[in-house]
């Protein structure tokens, strides 16, 4: 969904003299709000988020673009029902496309065939009732009859437990469930232990809510969408721990304490082995 700038903007009195930081401010903001249906408020929180300075903010309520909102701790943008679609519009806009691109996939995974009579037809891949071997699993081979043998195929149960189908573009809603967004949740949390991760999916969601990738390419945005929100609201990464012979962790395998800890043989081996199983 877009963010609507007026083509005036460079030259309407309110904008013309601003800062590029609070031009900034005020496009990310917008694009921000645009994208969460927030109808023009954007909360004090948010911000930083936005690289934005308290002399950015005082710039837009100084000319009139921002309006303090004291109740939600935040602003609002003056007039925003007159120049953005509402969220009722928008999110109207999203279930369409979202519905379009689920016939798509359903098209694309359910192809039509053309039968020997010349009409098209739909084929399941199947002979005689059960299921027919695939091309690819002929090894390239030609096969003796004209109606290929038999070869057992996954179930149904077994193909949504192997989620590693990458080949097959799913929705955001299902690239939640599978076990590859686990294991991606797991080396974010490692990384930015103080990235609210509930509220990067939720934007995340909102973001990308209709389209359809591939359970890699998700994995991909999905990594990129928390570092990027982690380096805009100033979250560092955090750093890899390097067990030492002095370190708790080797101390406690070994069963000893800061008292009696020793650069000994054994204290050096066991953290050069947690170093290694890290």
């Amino acid at each position: 969904m877009w963010f609507k700038v007026d083509d005036s903007f460079f030259s309407n009195p309110k904008t013309a003299m601003l800062s590029d930081g609070a031009t900034a401010l005020w496009l990310r903001s917008g694009s921000w709000s645009a994208q969460q249906l927030t109808d023009g408020f954007i909360p004090a929180r948010m911000v930083p988020m936005f690289r934005g300075s308290d002399d950015s903010v005082r710039e837009l309520c100084d000319v009139g673009l921002w309006k303090r909102d004291d109740e939600r701790d935040g602003y609002r943008f003056h007039d925003w029902s007159d120049y953005q679609p509402d969220g009722e519009e928008v999110d109207a806009l999203r279930r369409k496309r979202s519905e379009a691109g689920k016939r798509g996939a359903n098209r694309r995974w359910k192809r039509k065939t053309v039968d020997e009579n010349g009409k098209n037809g739909k084929t399941d891949g199947k002979c005689h009732g059960k299921p027919m071997a695939n091309a690819w699993q002929t090894d390239g081979k030609s096969m003796a009859n004209s109606c290929p043998v038999p070869v057992p195929v996954p179930d149904k149960k077994e193909k949504e437990e192997y989620s590693s189908s990458f080949s097959k573009e799913i929705g955001v809603s299902d690239f939640e469930l599978v076990r590859e967004k686990a294991h991606a949740n797991a080396d974010i949390i490692r990384n930015y232990p103080k990235l609210d991760l509930s509220d990067a999916w939720n934007a995340f969601n909102s973001r990308h809510y209709g389209e359809t990738h591939t359970v890699n390419d998700w994995t991909r945005l999905w990594k990129g969408w928390c570092q990027r929100r982690a380096n805009m609201s100033g979250i560092p990464p955090s750093k890899r721990h390097v067990h030492t012979w002095q370190c708790e962790h080797v101390l406690q395998a070994l069963g000893r304490d800061k008292e009696t800890a020793t650069p000994d043989q054994r204290a050096c081996q066991m953290a050069k082995q947690l170093n290694k199983e890290q």
